[in-house]
């Protein structure tokens, strides 16, 4: 299902329609005109059509309270605080930062992402996080995931969050969170998600896998442990 691998607002579109179904309000605009990047307003639209769902995890801060912070401007912020992305204003593409608050001096790091494109990469990791059907595994090999048929490497750069080289694996109809465990790098953590049980029943018999299942839509508060 190609549109599991949205790369402009018109695929994310599909994607969203494909995972959530069809908003509750389609022709939904913001009325206030604010100074902030279209792309960043356009995903703001996008994202009140479907009455704020598409994020259950991490979020976006609120238009109004956007304000530039050591040069950048911060606009997504991890859950529970442990990390921040901000945009560089004064670049045509908006080019992504991140970094860890603290009390110390600590530089913004270049995600190498567009705004455009980190929104739509945050978008469908937010899908996996609070997706109606998941499994999720420890500090496993994960080689053979990438030999399933039909399976696509999300085209844009790994993540650092959880933690570095963070990719997003898509088949017919499920999606994949990988990346390396903290405990021992040589294997891996995986999150599977699908819209029913169903469509992760191929996972189930993998060799020395152990799954952890989940079923009903996830929402995680900063109060709430994650699931990897």
């Amino acid at each position: 299902m190609s549109s599991l691998a949205p790369k402009d607002n018109q695929g994310l579109l599909r994607f969203l329609r494909s995972w959530y179904g069809a908003p509750a309000s389609p022709y939904l605009r913001l009325e206030e005109k604010l100074e902030a990047p279209r792309k960043l307003v356009e995903w703001h639209e996008i994202s009140a059509q479907w009455g704020g769902v598409i994020t259950s995890h991490n979020y976006a801060i609120p238009l109004p309270g956007l304000a530039t912070e050591d040069g950048k401007i911060p606009f997504w912020v991890e859950n529970q605080g442990t990390r921040v992305w901000a945009f560089d204003p004064n670049v045509d593409d908006h080019p992504v930062y991140e970094r860890e608050p603290s009390d110390e001096p600590n530089p913004w790091r270049r995600t190498g992402e567009t705004l455009a494109d980190f929104l739509t990469h945050a978008t469908v990791i937010e899908a996996i996080l609070g997706a109606p059907a998941t499994k999720v595994a420890q500090g496993v090999q994960a080689a053979w995931l990438w030999s399933q048929e039909g399976i696509r490497e999300f085209p844009y750069p790994a993540w650092n969050w959880p933690t570095r080289d963070t990719r997003i694996l898509s088949g017919e109809s499920w999606l994949a969170l990988v990346h390396p465990s903290d405990a021992d790098e040589t294997v891996h953590d995986i999150t599977l998600a699908a819209l029913a049980p169903g469509d992760l029943a191929w996972a189930e018999n993998r060799s020395g896998i152990n799954w952890r299942s989940y079923s009903g839509v996830q929402y995680y508060t900063t109060d709430e442990p994650l699931p990897w």
